[in-house]
């Protein structure tokens, strides 16, 4: 296409040359022409002969002018097409380093979601279960701080360890959208293998939301009483970490 652009360059530049000596030279030869031609043929003739090369670097001009616009937006649409690639590799790689990040895993989501239209409402079930799992942790965490509770620490970092292992349990869908490429879609996932991960994930959703109530729970009693009974609050933390750690991984 640049060759062909530089073509026209070529010709448009004779083109050009060509009219303007043209012109310079039935001006030359005007005297003479009249004499030989008359004055109404010698001016038709000194005219016409610049006015067909003018034509013929106006087309050529509006011709370069058209194929280079159309090579500009080639090299435009190009240069996005290698960003958007760029972003995808550089997406992946940071999941395929930590897919337990939060920030990794829901990017990697978003970009199934984006290049794979028929895995749209599987990514969104996904998205929801991290967004859910995000509030909860704000919402701890705006419980303790309210109440001075650096004391219950210990529920924040287990909050952080049911986010890693939800983000870990998408590693088997992720992997078979991959696998099954842009088209994929329900029909070609292993979709008991995928509800598995997704109900894993809803469990401990739900322990974690009875975890923030009974760390309400317990801290209404602090404020109460000296030394109150936490053994119900442990109880749900030791829950939640053997159902982490508990079972095949997904």
């Amino acid at each position: 296409m640049k060759d062909l652009l530089k073509g026209k360059i070529i010709r448009t530049v004779i083109l050009a040359g060509l009219t303007a000596g043209s012109f310079l030279l039935m001006k030359l030869l005007a005297p003479g022409m009249i004499i030989s031609l008359g004055i109404r043929t010698a001016t038709a003739v000194s005219t016409a002969v610049p006015l067909i090369f003018g034509a013929g670097f106006a087309v050529s001009s509006v011709r370069l002018i058209s194929a280079a616009a159309r090579i500009h937006r080639q090299d435009m649409l190009e240069e996005k097409r290698l960003k958007s690639l760029d972003i995808h590799n550089d997406i992946a790689e940071q999941y395929r380093l930590d897919a337990g990040n939060p920030v990794n895993t829901r990017k990697r989501l978003m970009q199934i979601k984006e290049s794979t239209p028929g895995a749209v409402n599987l990514m969104d079930r996904c998205l929801s279960q991290l967004d859910r799992m995000d509030e909860l942790q704000k919402r701890q965490q705006m419980l303790l701080e309210s109440n001075d509770a650096a004391y219950l620490k210990d529920t924040v970092n287990t909050l952080e360890q049911v986010e890693h292992e939800i983000c870990l349990n998408y590693r088997g869908i992720v992997n078979q959208c991959i696998v099954s490429g842009p088209g994929a879609d329900e029909s070609k996932l292993d979709m008991d293998k995928v509800e598995r991960s997704l109900s894993k994930n809803q469990e401990l959703l739900d322990q974690s939301k009875e975890l923030l109530k009974v760390s309400a729970d317990w801290i209404d009693s602090y404020n109460e009483q000296e030394n109150p009974d936490r053994s119900l609050l442990d109880s749900w933390i030791r829950t939640i970490r053997n159902t982490i750690n508990g079972g095949e991984k997904l």
